[in-house]
């Protein structure tokens, strides 16, 4: 097996994304959702667990990338399309089964891959959701 044919059996740094047989990386998600850079970078956030950085700071990063994404649309910055894009033949729930993540993180991930006309209000929960975690691991 050539190192092409091996790239998503493994992953650069530590982070989840290859172990325990996920079958589905982020750029994955990427992909099939057709998601733009801010909403990526979310979900990666989401998906990953670092040993090197506790999720803590995942949650802050999330809530500052959400701030940034807020105050873009509310100047009219980089307004990105809302897209709806149901993966074909396989659901969200199979895609992230190989993943240990908690249903707070799951509704961030379907409120980022499956956005509301309401873009803003969006982000705003995704906030909200973090800054419960945040809370929770600050304890």
């Amino acid at each position: 097996m050539n190192q092409l044919d091996d790239v998503r059996s493994y992953n650069i740094g530590t982070s989840n994304y290859a172990t325990n047989g996920t079958k589905y990386q982020p750029w994955d998600f990427w992909i099939i959702f057709h998601q733009n850079p801010f909403d990526a970078d979310i979900t990666k956030r989401v998906l990953r667990i670092k040993k090197t950085d506790g999720r803590l700071l995942d949650y802050q990063k999330i809530c500052h990338i959400c701030l940034e994404r807020i105050r873009q649309i509310q100047n009219n910055e980089n307004v990105f399309p809302i897209e709806y894009f149901e993966p074909q033949g396989i659901t969200l729930e199979e895609m992230i089964a190989d993943y240990d993540i908690t249903e707070n993180d799951k509704f961030i991930l379907y409120r980022v891959l499956y956005p509301t006309s309401n873009r803003i209000e969006d982000y705003k929960q995704i906030i909200d959701i973090c800054n419960i975690r945040i809370r929770e691991l600050e304890i």
